[in-house]
This record gives structure tokens, sequence and C-alpha cells, in this order.
């Protein structure tokens, strides 16, 4: 469900706020991101840090007797994400890692394998990325739904159960499945996009306006101005559901403006320019002066 501040509620009372954190190049939320969201989950705020190697921790997620494996899963993720594994073991790493997501009982322990497998980028994990978008667990699917939107442009999907989630009932999978779709420009996927723009759930609307930037939709000029000129809210006020808080609406603006100068759309270059000239955040008004700069060469 949504929180009144605008955050994605998970069903076991996280919240991953999509938001702040543009996906790939603007619309893919890294998989770091993801992945600090996943421990808001459970409550962990202290991760014991190790000297452990990649093949200790595959071993410690395969063990019948280790109890704490998705632990073991996230400082394998964290490994994989700063470069420390060869790219000759990740045949490896890929079927062990997918044995133990078969084998794994606890989704909170499959949901971080499956974010690790998503950190390789490689499309040798894309079978089980596929199988984890029909986990029973909301949050497993949603990292596999992440994991897709990582990997590399180009790289063969059957987006089928990414496209059936745009008629999801929860609303954190819906934005990820738009925002995923639009990153690797699915084609058949814009049509329920344009469809989103009239979702009741405003995340969902306003991820639907920027994933339609990456295919020039014009059905979503009209959001896109209005996210743009939106107004902050006072420092001192409370804000009710559901809008946002004046950090929600700056990181919104500039997902907006780094994705229209990513996909080189001039479509709301005199919106742009106004919001270079009037905003009141700083960094709104300097990234729309960029941006400006840019598309008007």
């Amino acid at each position: 469900m949504t929180t009144p501040q605008g955050t994605q509620q998970g069903p076991n009372g996280s919240q991953k706020k999509l938001l702040e954190n543009p996906f790939v190049g603007s619309l893919v939320v890294p998989i770091a991101i993801v992945l600090v969201g996943a421990l808001i989950i459970f409550g962990i705020t202290k991760m014991l840090s190790s000297e452990r190697s990649y093949k200790d921790l595959v071993e410690e997620i395969q063990s019948k007797t280790f109890g704490n494996k998705w632990v073991a899963a996230y400082e394998l993720s964290k490994q994989i994400n700063s470069s420390q594994i060869p790219k000759s073991d990740y045949p490896w790493l890929v079927n062990n890692l997918t044995e133990a997501y078969k084998n794994s009982i606890d989704p909170r322990t499959r949901g971080f394998i499956i974010a690790a497998l998503g950190a390789l980028k490689t499309d040798i994990a894309v079978p089980t990325l596929q199988l984890a978008l029909s986990d029973m667990d909301i949050d497993v699917k949603f990292h596999a739904i992440v994991s897709m939107a990582n990997m590399p442009k180009g790289t063969k999907f059957d987006w089928t159960k990414v496209l059936e989630q745009l008629n999801s009932d929860k609303p954190i999978l819906k934005q990820a499945a738009i925002l995923a779709l639009a990153t690797h420009a699915v084609a058949e996927a814009q049509a329920p996009i344009r469809t989103a723009l009239r979702d009741t759930n405003i995340i969902v609307k306003y991820a639907a306006a920027t994933a339609l930037i990456a295919y020039k939709d014009v059905d979503a000029v009209e959001t896109l101005k209005e996210i743009l000129l939106m107004k902050y809210p006072p420092k001192e006020a409370r804000v009710q559901a559901p809008a946002l808080d004046a950090q929600q609406i700056t990181d919104l603006k500039l997902s907006v403006l780094s994705t229209l100068q990513k996909h080189n759309w001039d479509k709301l270059n005199d919106i742009i320019l106004d919001v270079a000239n009037t905003d009141s955040n700083n960094s709104v008004a300097t990234k729309a002066k960029e941006v400006l700069n840019q598309l008007k060469k």
C-alpha cells in the first residue's frame, strides 16, 4: 500500500522510496538502494562486516544449518556491486545461487539472492530472474523486476509477467514494472503505461508520466508539467496524504529533468525554462538550466 508521504509500503512494513532514486539513466532504481530499502523491511540497522569470500558466502547460503542465510546473501550482493567477483566465475555463481533460490524457504533469503543475481548483470541469470517473477512473496517479485530493469539494454526477456504487473493491486509492483518496461523500451508496454496516467495512486501516475518520456509520448506532457511546476510545502507544514513532501517533490522533478535530458526530448522546453527561472529549489533550477542548454543544441 502507499504511505501518506508517497512512499511505497511493502507487505512486511517496508518503505521503498522509488521516487528518490531514478531508474538506470533516470528510470531504474540502483540495486544498492533496493538493498537498503530491504534492510528497512526487516528492521536491520547494522550489518556485520566480514572478510568472507564470495564462495564462503555462497556456501553459507546453501548451508542447511547456517541460520542467517539472508545476511550472507546481502553481503554477497555488496561484493557483486563492488565488482569483487571475476566474470569467469559468473556461471558457477549463477548455478549455485539458482539452486539456493529454489531451495530457500525464507523469502528474505530468496529476495537477496535475486538481488545478487540481478547485480551480476549477466544474461545467464535471466531464467532465474524470470522464475522469481512467479514467487509468492511481493518483495521477491519486486527484486526480480528491478533486477531485470538493471540488466543491460538488449538483454532478451519474456516480459509477459512484468506486463501483468501493470494491472497489479500492489502499487509498488505496478510502479516497478512501469519503470522497468520503459527502461528497456518494451513497445507493448506503452499503451498500458499511458493508461496508468489516470491511476488513483499519485506515485504510480507520476511514474507512468516519467516512464513515457522514453517513448516521447505526448499524452504524458500535462502530467509532466504538473510535476515540474509543483509547489513545495512550507518547511513547517505537515504533509497530508496523498501529498508529497518537499524532498520527494525535489527528487521527482530531478528525475523528470534527467529523463528528458537522457532522451533528448524538447517537448517541455518552455516549462523547463520556467523552472530554471522560478523554482525555489536551487538544485532543481540548476538542473533545469543544464537540461535546457543541452536540449537547445
